[in-house]
């Protein structure tokens, strides 16, 4: 039988290699498709966002553009690991998404849960998401943002009819060579790159 002594030391080993296994995070290989997302993300030209002050400069030099709170056909969701910038292309890319939402599903709108994000940021979102990457994202480029498919018009919860028509409009922004996007399962969102 373990005194408690013992126990408690063997509580601390086992609490000691799960932390220590949580800072040395292994690095997955990106897939081939990872590649050409990040790829098309860093094609803008925009260094990765490493922190706060690297944003800043960003936003000042005119790199990085405001996305709105509330916009014709989105709102974005309370941010706690990204910020509310996009590279120009991407903020426009954005409207002309939610613009063709609109005229295809009357006065609804989707939720954008994630945009830019800083190095700072995306450690951070590891703790937190089992999607977030070990690698650069494509969100560190300014290139990228999310849209939820389980939140339109601020309701929580399955929409099957809005989700496959933002589906429908993701795939024909994609066919034209606009963006690359995926589904992700755990986050409940798109992921979308802008080309």
């Amino acid at each position: 039988m373990y005194s408690k002594f013992s126990f408690f030391l063997l509580i601390l080993f086992i609490s000691g290699i799960q932390f220590s296994n949580a800072q040395n995070r292994k690095v997955i290989p990106p897939s081939e498709d990872y590649k050409k997302h990040l790829n098309a993300a860093k094609s803008h030209n925009l260094d990765l966002v490493k922190d706060k002050k690297h944003l800043n400069k960003l936003i000042s030099r005119g790199k990085l553009v405001p996305v709105k709170q509330r916009g014709y056909g989105w709102r974005v969701a309370d941010l706690t690991h990204s910020h509310s910038y996009l590279v120009p292309k991407g903020q426009q890319v954005l409207r002309d998404i939610a613009r063709e939402f609109v005229k295809e599903t009357g006065q609804n709108f989707f939720v954008v849960t994630s945009l830019t994000r800083t190095l700072h940021d995306q450690n951070r979102l590891r703790g937190v998401n089992g999607n977030a990457s070990s690698n650069d994202s494509a969100h560190n480029y300014g290139a990228s943002f999310d849209i939820s498919y389980v939140r339109f018009n601020h309701k929580l919860g399955p929409n099957k009819k809005l989700d496959q028509e933002l589906k429908k409009i993701l795939t024909g922004f994609q066919n034209s060579g606009r963006i690359y996007f995926v589904k992700e399962r755990l986050s409940s969102c798109y992921h979308i790159v802008v080309r």
